[in-house]
C-alpha cells in the first residue's frame, strides 16, 4: 500500500512538473539547435581592426605615461591601446572599471561630446549603406551582457541595410555590430536558451535564481520520468498483446518509448546546464593566479610611440613582470618586449623568463602546443589560435597556462578545480569531447540527432500536458 502511494505521488509529481515545465524544456532544445549554428552577435578582433584606419606618427604627440597621468586615476590601467577610431587618434584606457579616452595629439581627456560619432563614414561605408538613425542606449537586448558594462552607454547607429552599430560613448570605439539576420536567429536561439529577456537580465540575482531553480526542477522532472519509465518497462513478462509498455494511447505510448530512448541524454543536458551556473560553488572554473595580475605598468613608457607601417592599433600588455607592445595591422601582428626589436611572436624563452619572474612557484614544463588538447580547443563559435605556449606550474592546483606568443596574453587557465566544469559542462552539455573536437562534423551529426530525439520526447510530453489541461477523452491505461 505504501509503495503504491509513493508511485502515485511520483507519477503526479512528474505529470504536473511536465505541465509546468514541458514547454520550457522544449524551447531549450529548439534554441540549442539554433545555437549550434548561430552565435550571439559579437564583434571579433578582425572585424574591429577592419574599421580602424592606419595610425599616422604625425598625429601622435603624447606618450602612454602622459596619457595615463592626464586621467589622474590611482593605480594602473588594466588595458591601454592607441588607435584612430573614426579618425581621431586617442589612447583608449580601461581603468577604475570604466573606459576612458585621451587625445594622442593634445593629451586632453575626451568627453562623449568630443567622441560624438559624426565621422562614421568609414564605419558605415557610405557606398554600401547610409545612416538611417541614431539613438543613445544604456542597455538593450544585444548589450545586456556584463562584458559591455565598462563601455556604457552607447550610440546605436542604425544603417539602411538594417545593421546596427554600437559605439561606446566612453571610448569612442565600435563595440558591437548586429545584422537583422543575427537578431532574428538569436531571438530564436540565445535569448530563449538563456532566458535573456532584457528587463529580467538586468536583475542578475533574480535572473540567476529563475534559471537555476527552473533548470533544477526540470532536472527532477527528467529524472522522475526516466525512473518511472524504467519501472513501467516490461521486456520479459510483457503486457497483453506482447507490448513492452502499458500505454495504449498513441501519445502516452510514444512518450514512454521516447523517454526510455532519450531520457538519459536529456537528463545529462539538464544536469550540465544546471551546473553551468555553478550552484553552491559546484563546477566553477579556475581563478587567475594573483601574482600574474592584470595592471599595465607605464612608468617607463615616456616616449611618444612610433607605429610600424600599416599598424592600425598599438596595445600595451603585461606578461608576468614584463611589458609588451603589440602592433596590430589588418593582416599581421608584431610584438616586442620593452626595448627589444619587434618580431612576429615571442619565443618560449621570453615567455618562460617573463612568467618565471612573476610566479611564486616554479615552471615544471613549457612547450608549444600546435593542436588542440583536452582543455584548449577550437569550436565553431570559439576560434583558437595555434601555436600557444602551454605552461605547467608546480603548484598544488596543478595549474596550466596557455599563453599566446602573438599578444603575450594568457588565453586560458586550467587547474584541478575546473575538472567538473570541463567534463560536466563542456563535455556533457556541449559534447566537447576529444573525439568530437577532432571531428567537428561528427559532433554536429550526433548533437542534431540527439536534439531531434529530445525534441520528439518533449513534444510528446507537451501534447500530454495539453490534453491533461484540456482532456479530449478519459486516460486509457491498461492495468498492470
Amino acid at each position: 500500500m505504501a509503495k503504491g502511494k509513493l508511485m502515485r505521488s511520483l507519477h503526479l509529481a512528474h505529470r504536473w512538473l511536465g505541465v509546468v515545465l514541458g514547454l520550457l524544456v522544449l524551447l531549450w532544445l529548439l534554441s540549442g539547435l539554433v545555437m549550434l549554428f548561430v552565435a550571439r552577435p559579437q564583434l571579433d578582433e578582425s572585424e574591429r581592426l577592419a574599421t580602424l584606419p592606419a595610425l599616422s606618427a604625425d598625429s601622435l604627440r603624447v606618450s602612454p605615461a602622459k596619457a595615463w597621468e592626464a586621467l589622474g586615476l590611482p593605480g594602473a590601467p588594466q588595458i591601454i591601446r592607441l588607435n584612430a577610431a573614426h579618425g581621431r587618434a586617442a589612447y583608449r584606457i580601461l581603468a577604475d572599471g570604466r573606459w576612458w579616452a585621451v587625445d594622442a595629439g593634445s593629451g586632453k581627456v575626451l568627453t562623449p561630446q568630443d567622441l560624438d560619432p559624426s565621422l562614421l563614414g568609414a564605419l558605415a561605408d557610405p557606398g554600401m549603406a547610409k545612416i538611417a538613425g541614431r539613438t543613445t542606449v544604456h542597455l538593450d537586448q544585444w548589450t545586456v551582457y556584463r562584458k559591455f558594462d565598462t563601455l556604457r552607454p552607447f550610440w546605436r547607429v542604425e544603417l539602411d541595410d538594417h545593421r546596427h552599430l554600437y559605439i561606446s560613448t566612453r571610448s569612442g570605439e565600435l563595440a558591437l555590430d548586429t545584422t537583422s539576420e543575427e537578431r532574428m536567429w538569436n531571438w530564436l536561439g540565445s535569448v530563449v536558451h538563456w532566458i535573456y529577456i532584457t528587463p529580467l537580465r538586468q536583475n542578475t540575482p533574480l535572473w540567476r535564481n529563475i534559471v537555476l531553480w527552473s533548470s533544477l526542477a526540470a532536472l527532477v522532472l527528467a529524472a522522475l520520468g526516466l525512473w518511472l519509465g524504467v519501472q513501467r518497462l516490461r521486456v520479459r513478462q510483457r503486457y497483453s498483446g506482447g507490448r513492452i509498455t502499458p500505454y495504449r494511447t498513441t501519445w502516452k505510448r510514444w512518450h514512454h518509448l521516447l523517454g526510455l530512448s532519450g531520457g538519459v541524454i536529456l537528463l545529462t543536458w539538464l544536469l550540465s546546464g544546471w551546473l553551468s551556473l555553478a550552484p553552491f560553488g559546484l563546477a566553477a572554473g579556475p581563478e587567475r593566479p594573483a601574482e600574474l595580475g592584470s595592471d599595465i605598468p607605464l612608468a617607463t613608457q615616456t616616449a611618444v610611440p612610433t607605429p610600424l607601417p600599416e599598424s592600425r592599433e598599438l596595445e600595451w600588455a603585461r606578461i608576468g613582470t614584463s611589458l609588451v607592445r603589440i602592433d596590430k595591422g589588418s593582416a599581421t601582428t608584431r610584438i616586442s618586449l620593452t626595448d627589444q626589436p619587434h618580431r612576429p611572436a615571442l619565443t618560449l624563452d621570453q615567455i618562460e623568463k617573463a612568467l618565471g619572474d612573476a610566479l611564486r612557484v616554479p615552471i615544471t614544463r613549457i612547450e608549444w602546443l600546435g593542436s588542440p588538447d583536452t582543455r584548449y580547443f577550437p569550436l565553431r563559435h570559439l576560434p583558437r589560435a595555434f601555436p600557444v605556449a602551454r605552461v605547467a606550474l608546480d603548484d598544488p592546483n596543478q595549474t596550466v597556462l596557455y599563453v599566446s606568443p602573438h599578444t603575450g596574453r594568457i588565453e586560458q587557465i586550467s587547474n584541478r578545480h575546473d575538472q567538473a566544469h570541463r567534463w560536466l559542462y563542456q563535455g556533457l552539455h556541449r559534447l566537447d569531447l576529444p573525439i568530437f573536437v577532432r571531428h567537428p562534423l561528427l559532433r554536429d551529426v550526433v548533437i542534431i540527432a540527439l536534439l531531434l530525439l529530445g525534441i520528439a520526447l518533449t513534444c510528446s510530453g507537451c501534447v500530454l500536458a495539453w490534453r491533461r489541461l484540456f482532456p479530449p477523452s478519459p486516460i486509457d491505461l491498461v492495468p498492470s
